[in-house]
């Protein structure tokens, strides 16, 4: 056995954890079917790492640190028989970092840090982002976590934090935005300074480890640009919005750009594999119109094949025109509602249905590919009628543009409400009620047995039951109407119907042994395990709504080499981590 095949050798380690680290032996709750609003291309295993990950990557080896990303949770998605203990004996490194992504990985981030203690009992292990910058002060009391690195921009922090350990050194009062433990098991507090005016994140995202990744329909070729921090905007139930990026990070100043030079090199690093490869361009709506128009340049003359792109306001002609001319564009539009009080209630209300139903055509006209137009269940007011009632509305716009590449969909807010967003912090003022506050309250709820019993709010109008069960009724009518208009194909439309009714059944099963019994039976659960078998061999989402192999998408693992994984299978039953002492155990 050769060295450079057994052991992964780095700095730093950053690892991405399953929502719910023991997903594959669990037969006492249900990974359902729209449980993760089926609104991208992951599992309900949230398996998709934050992008963050590569200016970590690359700022860490501008300075001779090496760092290496190994996406656990794709890999035990991938590979049913990976031995998860075999695979972190097999890396080797002083530091390992660890990400709570919007709180989805709350259960498996903890829990895939007590593995690593107990595989490599002196690692350090570091925890940072936004939800960990909220749950700071919690998440340090866990045995397993080491460090807490608050902020967004945390660059400099961690590369100061990774030399300093690699040294041998373990003197950290000088560095900033630190929470971590002495030997004694004591607090120490660096205090929250490091917080960037300029240039946030300011490192180049290398692309090209994805050049020659697989293209085609079910894998969706697709990377992601991340031109800014913060946001323009203030939709109360989002953690990183205008009021909760201030609060969270303590800032006034809540919109940092990132350098456009760097974004062009990051488009450029895909060299002619963008011919194949679709862009997701993130917060594109909080950019100026000239930053934009100098983005859609960029992408024109790096010659992507497609491009999709998230838009607050209706794009204006100009824009449009741009955008037609820079690739094969899709616009995202999120009215939330149909309704024009809930979608201003949501943050939204920018436009009216009737505004944008006039607008389509001119973008249509413009060279846009077509349009996507999103509506979210969870919202102030909303109630269950106006939940069919945004169905309706959807209809009524397929009839009208039928042909014409305009797509509504519709989806629950799950897992979670953010916390640290306004209908979080001031639920009562908003309508909404809180269930989990804590960060150990949120880990428990995630291996509820039945979904809505995870979410950790519910509105005066819609009860957490009622949210999930309108849920599937409504994507139901709209997956029904789109297989008559021929907006899907019809054995497409057919199977989704099939796995909502299935769904619906044995989630109604669960519930009713719970409530007769507390407990599920054994026969139960053996259609529980095989039923999440099923659906985690796959994943899809509602824009492409067929099941998609694991492998080729950007977050998929890379780094970790076919014979270093064929040495780590193990189809031996895998032993119960051992009970650490404290609150996070």
């Amino acid at each position: 056995m050769s060295t450079s095949s057994s052991t992964l050798r780095a700095d730093l380690f950053l690892l991405h954890a399953p929502s719910v680290y023991d997903f594959r032996e669990r037969d006492d709750l249900l990974f359902a079917y729209l449980s993760d609003s089926d609104s991208v291309n992951v599992t309900s295993i949230y398996e998709m790492y934050p992008i963050g990950f590569f200016s970590m990557q690359e700022h860490l080896r501008k300075h001779d640190l090496s760092v290496k990303i190994v996406n656990v949770a794709a890999l035990m998605l991938k590979h049913p028989e990976l031995d998860v203990d075999q695979l972190l004996g097999r890396l080797e490194a002083p530091v390992f970092g660890l990400d709570l992504h919007w709180m989805a990985q709350c259960h498996g981030t903890i829990e895939l840090a007590k593995r690593i203690k107990l595989v490599h009992p002196d690692a350090v292990i570091i925890c940072g982002g936004i939800s960990a910058t909220f749950y700071a002060e919690q998440l340090i009391q866990y045995p397993e976590i080491d460090i807490v690195v608050q902020g967004y921009d945390t660059l400099e922090p961690v590369r100061r934090l990774v030399e300093t350990i690699k040294s041998g050194e373990r003197r950290l009062v000088d560095i900033p935005n630190l929470l971590y433990k002495r030997r004694t098991q004591q607090v120490e507090r660096t205090g929250f300074s490091h917080k960037p005016a300029t240039n946030y994140n300011d490192a180049t995202v290398d692309w090209s480890y994805y050049r020659d990744a697989v293209d085609d329909v079910a894998t969706t070729k697709l990377i992601m640009t991340l031109p800014n921090t913060g946001c323009a905007y203030d939709c109360p139930w989002c953690g990183g919005s205008r009021s909760a990026y201030r609060n969270i990070m303590g800032v006034k100043k809540t919109l940092i750009s990132k350098d456009h030079s760097r974004i062009v090199d990051e488009l450029k690093s895909m060299g002619p594999a963008a011919a194949t490869t679709g862009i997701y361009a993130l917060q594109c709506y909080s950019e100026t119109r000239p930053r934009f128009h100098e983005y859609l340049d960029a992408v024109k003359q790096s010659g992507y094949r497609q491009l999709f792109v998230e838009q607050f306001h209706l794009t204006p002609d100009e824009t449009l025109k741009k955008m037609g001319e820079s690739s094969q564009s899709y616009i995202m539009l999120s009215p939330e509602s149909h309704d024009p009080v809930i979608s201003k209630l949501a943050g939204r209300g920018t436009y009216t249905m009737e505004q944008m139903e006039a607008w389509i055509p001119r973008a249509l006209d413009a060279g846009i590919a077509g349009v996507m137009i999103w509506f979210f269940i969870g919202m102030p007011q909303q109630t269950p009628q106006s939940i069919f009632d945004t169905v309706d509305y959807s209809i009524r716009l397929m009839e009208k543009f039928q042909g014409q590449r305009v797509l509504p969909l519709l989806c629950p807010m799950v897992p979670f409400l953010d916390p640290g967003s306004r209908f979080f912090v001031e639920p009562e003022q908003h309508g909404y009620r809180i269930f989990h506050r804590t960060l150990e309250e949120h880990r428990q709820a995630m291996v509820e047995p039945l979904w809505h019993r995870r979410l950790n709010y519910e509105t005066r109008w819609l009860s957490r039951k009622q949210l999930q069960d309108t849920t599937y009724s409504a994507v139901a009518a709209l997956v029904r109407a789109k297989g008559q208009a021929g907006v899907l194909p019809r054995a497409i439309s057919q199977s989704i119907l099939t796995a909502i009714s299935d769904t619906q059944e044995l989630l109604a099963d669960m519930e009713r042994a719970i409530t007769l019994d507390g407990a599920l039976p054994s026969s139960l659960r053996d259609v529980i395990r095989s039923y999440n078998r099923r659906v985690l061999s796959y994943s899809s989402d509602q824009i492409i709504p067929i099941q998609r192999p694991f492998g080729g998408r950007w977050f998929d693992d890379f780094t970790v080499p076919p014979e270093l994984l064929a040495q780590v299978m193990s189809p031996r039953p895998r032993a119960p981590v051992p009970a650490l002492t404290g609150s996070g155990g």
